[in-house]
C-alpha cells in the first residue's frame, strides 16, 4: 500500500492524514494563526505514529482552496518544501468539496451546498451532489466554486432552485459562511448541516482513488485556488480579516 500524507490548512482548523499500511491516523487542531508553527510538526507526529519515515512516503496531497489566503500558502509551501526535496508526486483538491464530502458522507442527501466565510463581507460557496459512479468520488461539482457576497450567494441558490438544478428535500447547506446568509425568506426549505469544517480524514478516499488512477503529478499541475486574486497584493493593513483566520 502507498503511503500518502495528506493536508489541509485552509481554515481555522490544521489538520493532516496519512494513509498507509497501518492504516489511517488523523491528528487535527485548531491553531489560528499558528499553522506556520504547528503544520511541519504535526506531520511528523502523524508518521511517527504511524512508524512511517519521511523517505517512504509515496505521495502528497493537499487542500488548495478556497480558503484562508494565509493558510494555503502555508500549506502550499510547505507540500512543495517536501515534494521538492523527496522527488515526490502531489495531489490537490478543493476545500469546498472536502466539505461537501464530510456532509454527504453524515446525510443520506442527494446534494449539499458549501459556503465559508471568505471575510471582508464575501463567501465561497459551490453546490456538489452525490455522485453514483464507482471513481472514487463521493460528489461533482454543480456549475463552479464561487466568491460573491451572501447576498449575491443567496440569489444564485434561489435561481437554482427555480431551475430545478437544487432540489430543497433533497439538499443541505453546509460550511462557516451559512451563517452570514438570509435564508429565511428566500430559501425556507433547505436545512443545515451544523458543525461541518474541512478536516483531511474526509479526503482519504478521494485521495487513495486519485493515487490508484495515476492523477497525482507535478506541483504545477495542482495550483492554488483563491478565487479572489485581489488578497493577494493588498498591504497587511488592509486585510484586518486575515489575521483573524
Amino acid at each position: 500500500m502507498a503511503n500518502l500524507l495528506i493536508v489541509d490548512a485552509s481554515s481555522a482548523l490544521c489538520s493532516v492524514s496519512l494513509i498507509s499500511a497501518a492504516g489511517v491516523q488523523d491528528l487535527t487542531e485548531r491553531q489560528p494563526r499558528r499553522h506556520a508553527q504547528r503544520l511541519l510538526p504535526m506531520i511528523d507526529e502523524v508518521l511517527q505514529v504511524a512508524g512511517v519515515d519521511k523517505t517512504a512516503l509515496d505521495g502528497l496531497a493537499f487542500a488548495r482552496g478556497p480558503g484562508s489566503f494565509t493558510g494555503i500558502r502555508i500549506a502550499v509551501s510547505v507540500i512543495q518544501g517536501i515534494a521538492l526535496g523527496l522527488n515526490l508526486p502531489v495531489y490537490g483538491f478543493s476545500t469546498l468539496q472536502l466539505l461537501a464530502q464530510q456532509a454527504l458522507a453524515e446525510t443520506t442527501v442527494g446534494q449539499v451546498v458549501t459556503v465559508l466565510d471568505a471575510h471582508m463581507g464575501e463567501v465561497f460557496w459551490a453546490v456538489y451532489e452525490r455522485n453514483d459512479e464507482q471513481d472514487g468520488l463521493l460528489c461533482r461539482l454543480v456549475g463552479v466554486e464561487q466568491v460573491s457576497d451572501p447576498q449575491r450567494c443567496v440569489d444564485g441558490l434561489q435561481y437554482m432552485l427555480q431551475a430545478h438544478q437544487i432540489d430543497p428535500y433533497n439538499c443541505v447547506l453546509a460550511g462557516n459562511g451559512v451563517a452570514l446568509l438570509t435564508l429565511e425568506d428566500r430559501l425556507p426549505a433547505l436545512s443545515v448541516v451544523d458543525g461541518i469544517e474541512p478536516l483531511s480524514h474526509y479526503a482519504v478516499d478521494q485521495v487513495a482513488n486519485a493515487w490508484q488512477r495515476g492523477e497525482f503529478a507535478g506541483f504545477e499541475d495542482f495550483p492554488p485556488v483563491y478565487l479572489r486574486d485581489s488578497v493577494a497584493w493588498k498591504k497587511l493593513d488592509e486585510q484586518p480579516s486575515l489575521l483573524k483566520r
